[in-house]
């Protein structure tokens, strides 16, 4: 059995669920990094995760919705009205964005395509309304979640990509794990929002050409995360805390 890289999601700035995740991955031999989408925005510490992102030895990258709706406002863009509410914080987050990081996230791709051991991969942050892959945020390209997933809503999220081996996701920030005949649809939880203290990952092993998918979560200290929430008077820092963490 082959390891080929740890995959997870929706970091949204949490450095310390971060650290932890690369922490148990590298002990369990990870060598390959890979994440899809939405590494900031809801958490406080917007530039120590991409830091630590852009500083892994091997690390792939696709942009999420958050990422994109906070580079619309620190680049002057258009910004999507579906993100009204969120407008506020996210401001907070683009001023805080310090600009080389800014500049590498604005050239990570939406999608994310490779073949390694014969075995065809698809990452993305989640899928796309027809004809809307190229259309800038503020269009809301990304598909509406999916509330309770199953075989059947992946079938029509993904219908069109089924031709891939494994299709790695987020955005919706519960666990998702379904087959549709070769296709293993994969979304370990979002890492850095979690009710527990837990920070969630997958390792993705290759065996006679076959995906296997280990789930893990790891235990982290929350106390530097809420302190920051308060001391760094994050907007809607309050709502956040019980909303994404408790």
């Amino acid at each position: 059995m082959k390891l080929l890289f740890a995959y997870f999601t929706d970091i949204h700035g949490n450095i310390d669920a971060l650290q932890a995740v690369v922490d148990d991955a590298i002990k369990m031999g990870a060598r390959r990094f890979i994440c899809g989408g939405d590494m900031i925005g809801i958490g406080p510490f917007t530039n120590e995760v991409l830091e630590l992102l852009f500083n892994l030895p091997s690390v792939d990258m696709v942009i999420g919705n958050h990422d994109e709706a906070v580079l619309s406002l620190k680049f002057g863009l258009p910004y999507p009205e579906s993100h009204f509410h969120a407008k506020k914080h996210h401001q907070w987050i683009a001023n805080h964005l310090e600009d080389r990081y800014a500049n590498k996230l604005h050239k990570l791709p939406r999608e994310l395509k490779f073949v390694q051991e014969n075995i065809r991969f698809l990452i993305t942050h989640y899928p796309f309304k027809r004809g809307k892959k190229e259309s800038p945020i503020s269009e809301d390209p990304f598909m509406p979640i999916i509330s309770q997933p199953d075989t059947k809503s992946m079938h029509a999220l993904f219908g069109h990509s089924l031709p891939y081996d494994f299709i790695g996701f987020g955005h919706h920030h519960i666990v998702h794990d379904f087959k549709i005949d070769q296709t293993h649809f994969v979304n370990p939880g979002a890492l850095g929002c979690n009710a527990q203290a837990e920070a969630r990952y997958a390792l993705v092993y290759e065996e006679d050409q076959k995906i296997l998918v280990e789930y893990n979560s790891v235990p982290y200290d929350r106390t530097n995360l809420f302190k920051a929430y308060r001391e760094l008077q994050v907007p809607d820092g309050a709502f956040l805390m019980k909303a994404f963490h408790s």
